[in-house]
């Protein structure tokens, strides 16, 4: 059997049981995921093609996996070259993804600021973005995309500052507003003084920054599982090359003729192992 970096082995062998369990974890995700959409009928039609996503890259990642893990475990050339191309492949798409994502963030910001002036005034808007909008403001605490007048006259009770605490902070403020049944006052109305696009901003940042992290991660390890493979081929490879075996023949009897002796040596060669 062919003799390899008993460390380097090991490392490999660790490596990709690591990544076994990672796709075990997406398999495990996608489940709990149907699980939870297949309650709403509507929603679970929308969330079937990313569950599949889910499958099939967790799958193929358990199988990748297990494949090289093999491979390096009984010294199998075919296994690793079969796990060598699987990580270039890999390696690749990943970067397919990446590259163009980190090329379109610092655009992100603007094309999403545009987008949110587009709504405005939100008094105005569609019932479904308004809805959105509250649901924003209730649990950032805010009030407006760029401040409080996005909503005219008309601020709902999601931009109420209501928590004594938040008060005491400073995060809420009064502003004046006209009322329709109201017209001869000038009432009042507490509202958190944060507007809310600063924060969905910030959130956006976060979870690009996340997910450039995560794949070019991903990507880094794939290449790194690659080479390591490759290292494992080559010492696989040279440890398996036909190593000729001198065999001596005896001294013929004096009596042969000499034109007939067979050759004194004979080569033999030990076959590369698959």
């Amino acid at each position: 059997m062919a003799k390899l970096n008993v460390c380097l082995k090991r490392i490999f062998i660790f490596f990709n049981l690591f990544f076994a369990v990672v796709g075990g974890l997406i398999l495990g995700l996608g489940l709990v995921g149907r699980l939870f959409y297949q309650r709403n009928t509507a929603e679970w039609e929308n969330q079937t093609s990313g569950f599949t996503v889910m499958f099939v890259v967790g799958g193929v990642t358990i199988a990748i996996s297990l494949v090289g893990a093999y491979g390096a475990q009984r010294e199998k050339r075919i296994p690793l070259i079969v796990f060598l191309t699987a990580c270039f492949v890999a390696c690749f798409g990943l970067l397919r993804l990446a590259v163009p994502a980190a090329i379109y963030h610092p655009m992100l910001e603007n094309d999403m600021e545009g987008m949110f002036r587009a709504k405005l005034p939100l008094n105005k808007a569609p019932p479904g973005v308004q809805e959105v909008a509250e649901s924003i403001q209730q649990t950032l605490k805010c009030c407006g995309l760029f401040s409080y007048t996005d909503w005219g006259h008309d601020i709902p009770n999601s931009c109420l500052c209501q928590d004594s605490e938040d008060e005491i902070e400073g995060k809420c403020q009064y502003v004046q507003y006209q009322s329709m049944l109201l017209s001869f006052t000038d009432p009042q109305k507490l509202i958190y003084k944060q507007t809310c696009f600063p924060v969905l901003k910030f959130y956006l940042s976060k979870a690009m920054d996340i997910f450039l992290g995560v794949f070019f991660g991903l990507a880094a390890l794939a290449l790194l599982g690659a080479v390591i493979s490759a290292v494992l081929l080559a010492q696989l490879m040279k440890s398996t090359v036909g190593v000729p075996v001198v065999f001596s023949v005896s001294s013929l009897p004096a009596k042969r003729n000499i034109w007939s002796q067979p050759p004194k040596y004979t080569e033999l060669y030990n076959e590369p192992e698959k």
